[in-house]
Parts: C-alpha cells; sequence; structure tokens
C-alpha cells in the first residue's frame, strides 16, 4: 500500500517537474535562441553546447546515491527564482542578453534545487553549478586579455634581445609589425581551460583544497601560455623574415599550440591526482562533501506543497506574460532629434583620419569633418530610435545604442594607448581614449551617451537608464556623440568649447521635443 502510494506521489512529482521545465523553456525562450546563435557563431562559446548535458549526466551518474523520497520543495531556492525572473525581464525589456542569459541559465538550477530540495540538491551540487557554464560570458575579459599578452609577450622578446617597439597593442619588429587582435587574446583559450579544469577537479580530486588549486592553475596556466604563443608567433616572424606565422601558418600554429596547453594542464592534473591520492592514502581524514544547507532544518514545509508549487508556477506564468508584453511593444517612432552645430564643415566624411565607428544598425548616422576657429575635428553621431517600429537599418533590424557590437574604432586600423576623462566646465564630462595607428598616428577621441536630455560617460549607466524609461513606457531612444581631433591638438583650448557646444545643443533638442 505504501509502494503504490511512493508510486502515485513519483508520478504526480514528476509531471510537475515537466510542467516546471516547459514553464522555464516558455518564459526563457527568447534568450534561449539567443544563445544557441552565440554559441553557434561565436568560436570562444562553442564549449557551451556541451555544459547542460554534461551536467544532465553528471546528476544522472550520481542517481544510484540520491535517496530519492527525501525530496521535498526547497522554499529557501523561491526568493532566488523570484530576482532571476526579474533579472530576465529586465535583460528583456533593455535588451541585455547578459541579464537573459545570466538569468535563464541560473533561473533551471534554482528550479531543480526548489522541486528536489535541499538534501538532494546537496548532493548535486557541483552539477547544477556547472550549469552557470553555459552562460556566453567571456568576451568582456578581451581587452583585459590583449594587454597582459602584449606585456608578456614584448618581456620576453626583450629578454632575448629581438629589437622592438611597441605603440599600444602593436608590436613593431624590423621584419614587420604585428598587433596583438582579439584573437589573439586567448579568451578561448582561457574559457575553455576553465571549464575544462573545473570538471576535472570535480571528477579526479577529492580535496577542497586540492580542487581549488587546479582551478586556479587552469586560470592562470592558459594566460601565460597565450603570451607564449605571441611571443612564438614574433619570433618565427623574425627569425624567416616574416615569411611564416601569418596567415594559415598563423591559425595551424595557434590550434596546435591550444591542443598542447590542454594536454599539459591535463598532465599537470594527472600529476596532481596521483600526490593527493598518496596523500590521503597516508591517512588524513577528509571529507569531500560541502553544505548547501542542513538538510534536516531547511525550509521545508511538506504540508503546503501544493500551495508552493502554485506560487513557483505563478511567478514563472507571471514571467511570460510581463515579458511578452515587453517583446510586443510596437510603439510608435520618437521624433529624432536634429542637432544643428555652430561649425564649418570642412567634408563629409573623415579627412583627417581613417577613424570611423562601426555603430551595428542605427535609425541614422553621421560622420563629418569640421572646424571651429583654429581647431579642425571629426564628429561622429549615431541615433537609436529604441522602437521596434523603427525599420530604417539597412536590414530592418532596429539596433541598440549601448551594445558589445558597436565599435567606436575598427581594431585593424586602431589600438588604444590610453584612456581617461576630461571635464567640461562644472557638470559636464566627456570619457576620451588615445588611439594609436598601425601608421604611427596619434588621435584623442571624446564621447558620451545622450538620452532623454540626459548625459552618460558610463556605458553601464545608459543603458540601466534606457531599461528605466522602457519598464515606465516613456521613450528611450539616443545617441552616441563623439569628436575625433589628433593628438598634438588636444592641448587645444578650441576643444573644450566644441564639446561643451555639442553637448548643449544635444540636451537641447531632446529636451524640446
Amino acid at each position: 500500500m505504501q509502494n503504490n502510494a511512493l508510486v502515485k506521489n513519483t508520478k504526480v512529482d514528476w509531471a510537475f517537474g515537466g510542467v516546471l521545465f516547459f514553464l522555464w523553456l516558455g518564459f526563457t525562450f527568447k534568450g534561449l535562441v539567443s544563445a544557441l546563435n552565440i554559441w553557434y557563431i561565436s568560436e570562444i562559446f562553442n564549449h557551451c553546447f556541451f555544459v547542460i548535458p554534461v551536467s544532465l549526466y553528471l546528476i544522472w551518474e550520481k542517481k544510484g546515491d540520491i535517496d530519492w523520497a527525501s525530496r521535498r520543495f526547497a522554499l529557501i531556492a523561491i526568493p532566488f527564482i523570484t530576482l532571476q525572473i526579474l533579472l530576465y525581464i529586465i535583460g528583456v525589456a533593455g535588451d541585455i542578453q547578459l541579464f537573459q542569459h545570466a538569468a535563464m541559465f541560473s533561473l533551471l538550477p534554482s528550479l531543480l534545487w526548489f522541486f528536489l530540495g535541499n538534501k538532494i540538491a546537496k548532493q548535486i551540487m557541483f552539477p547544477l553549478a556547472f550549469m552557470l557554464f553555459a552562460i556566453p560570458f567571456g568576451e568582456e575579459l578581451i581587452p583585459a586579455l590583449q594587454e597582459i599578452t602584449a606585456d608578456i609577450s614584448v618581456e620576453m622578446l626583450t629578454w632575448i634581445g629581438i629589437p622592438l617597439y611597441r605603440s599600444g597593442l602593436f608590436i613593431e619588429i624590423p621584419q614587420g609589425k604585428f598587433l596583438v587582435a582579439e584573437a589573439c587574446s586567448g579568451v578561448s583559450f582561457l574559457i575553455a581551460s576553465v571549464v575544462l579544469g573545473n570538471l576535472y577537479a570535480y571528477m579526479n580530486l577529492k580535496r577542497l583544497r586540492t580542487r581549488i588549486f587546479f582551478v586556479a592553475l587552469s586560470v592562470i596556466f592558459p594566460i601565460i601560455a597565450n603570451a607564449i604563443r605571441v611571443f612564438g608567433i614574433i619570433l618565427i616572424g623574425y627569425k624567416t623574415n616574416m615569411e611564416h606565422a601569418v596567415g594559415a601558418d598563423h591559425l595551424i600554429y595557434g590550434w596546435f599550440f591550444f591542443a598542447f596547453v590542454i594536454i599539459c594542464l591535463l598532465g599537470l592534473g594527472e600529476i596532481i591526482r596521483r600526490l593527493e591520492k598518496r596523500f590521503l592514502l597516508n591517512g588524513e581524514l577528509y571529507t569531500s562533501e560541502t553544505t548547501l544547507l542542513n538538510a534536516d532544518e531547511g525550509f521545508e514545509a511538506p504540508k503546503t506543497t501544493i500551495l508552493w508549487s502554485f506560487v513557483v508556477i505563478g511567478l514563472l506564468l507571471a514571467g511570460i506574460t510581463k515579458s511578452m508584453s515587453i517583446q510586443s511593444d510596437s510603439s510608435t517612432l520618437p521624433v529624432e532629434p536634429s542637432i544643428s552645430l555652430p561649425f564649418d564643415i570642412v567634408a563629409e566624411g573623415n579627412s583627417i583620419s581613417n577613424w570611423e565607428p562601426a555603430f551595428k544598425n542605427p535609425s541614422s548616422i553621421t560622420l563629418k569633418t569640421m572646424r571651429n576657429d583654429s581647431l579642425s575635428f571629426v564628429y561622429f553621431q549615431a541615433y537609436y530610435s529604441g522602437s521596434s517600429a523603427d525599420a530604417s537599418s539597412s536590414n530592418g533590424v532596429a539596433g541598440e545604442l549601448v551594445s558589445a557590437q558597436n565599435d567606436i574604432f575598427l581594431e585593424s586600423k586602431w589600438s588604444i594607448s590610453g584612456t581617461g576623462s576630461k571635464q567640461i566646465g562644472s557638470d559636464l564630462r566627456y570619457q576620451f581614449i588615445e588611439l594609436s595607428s598601425s601608421f604611427s598616428q596619434k588621435i584623442m577621441v571624446y564621447h558620451l551617451y545622450v538620452i532623454d536630455g540626459q548625459l552618460f560617460t558610463d556605458a553601464k549607466k545608459a543603458k540601466l537608464y534606457q531599461v528605466w524609461l522602457k519598464l515606465q513606457g516613456k521613450p528611450f531612444d539616443g545617441m552616441f556623440i563623439a569628436v575625433s581631433v589628433d593628438s598634438a591638438d588636444a592641448a587645444n583650448s578650441e576643444i573644450n568649447s566644441v564639446l561643451e557646444q555639442i553637448s548643449q545643443q544635444a540636451k537641447l533638442v531632446f529636451e524640446g521635443r
């Protein structure tokens, strides 16, 4: 009789689990589609296709050790579920894919935690946490990794006496010039190494401190190895008078080196595993289990199972309703602001340098060479309506004002040699970057965002302000403005006047609509 009741309850429970999964799938469908596209398009995130299957396999592997009869709803998971649903809605409102993906792939393990309970979740903690590696995150590290790679490789080249000149990310030797581009940052090496390092540590190592050490090693090792790779490419170019280490030779060398790095990392892992095994055999007492919560305490309420199941279902349904209403917003296009600048137009386009930002799918774009008294400068403006009804772009798809796909400069032509901010008057500040070209030209680029008459130098704050406006149902159109001058003209007193007039005009056209 008891067994029959258990079977019946199990069927009901798993049916409820299936409902949760399909609600999660329906709620996060937009984010899931974008994540799959990123996984497929970007080689940095190809590994993400395997993360969820591997996590599920690791759970399946432990099924024999799990006391399924102890399953109880973990009510402590509900606040996390609520926050993740809110984060996803904010991500949809602002079209912030990182928020969508982070919420989506953290919501799934949270739902499993809620459904399975504290005791079972504790037993499968790593597989649940491993699902977070499905988040396509890490591209933000590229600039820092480029700098680190350039620093280490230049230092190594100096050690062996190779003459060189470095300008930003450009490294010049007598035989030619190299650029530590995004592809040379080693971010693919790093992410793949960290994922593999965590998986290896979980499956093969026992002591917590040993696992932490190996994971730390999986972070440091590929960074150093990638710098050695870049050093090797430049060295080959130096020794062969640039006959190799470019093009196909460059790519083949990179792939073979990556395989070599992974083999070395796994070899180090095997050495650490054997040392650990020998250490444990010497009598150290150790438990590999870490606690999420005391399973006997927890926040479990068997008598209110139905109530709390409907609470979670209600949260997911509310999230689906809100995200669909945001996505279906087809409000009329706002009136595009028209800025009238009191400067002489020298030429349409850039006649001073080959600097030109690359902004994706703007509603309108402006690039002009202008002059004010003794100062010649280049003015760039990209306007985004922020409306799904906007089909003015080349492919009919509305773009985003603040997006990782928008580039202030083309990496193939320029590299950053300095950054900072410039105070204009008492209440106005511009961000600036100093760029160096492959032809040793240097320019200063001053830039900011204008949204609803508000000025922003911080891209994150600009994005959050747009999200806030969208959640209120207000127009959230805006523009990105940049002014470039030759670095030699950066000390010209006219630059302050130019930047101040541009920002004032931009504020006025938004406020006057």
